[in-house]
């Protein structure tokens, strides 16, 4: 699981260089190929959660809060 999402995060990532102008892709990249792209990472994500039990939904809210705080002080 851990390899599927380094490989989704490596499609992200080349699809987002290839809308920002770096690398030129052989074949143009779109905000649709980075929406699929962003779902498949996000897809691996829920699963490695599932595996280990992880509650994603409080674990992304204490985040986002976490991060709320350090930008409010």
């Amino acid at each position: 699981m851990l390899t599927d999402l380094l490989e989704e995060a490596g499609e992200v990532a080349a699809v987002v260089k290839g809308l920002e102008g770096f690398k030129p892709p052989e074949k143009p990249k779109t905000k649709e190929m980075l929406a699929t792209e962003l779902s498949d990472l996000l897809y691996i994500i829920f699963v490695l959660a599932e595996h280990y039990g992880i509650e994603l939904e409080e674990a992304f809210l204490q985040t986002v809060n976490d991060y709320m705080l350090r930008f409010i002080k």
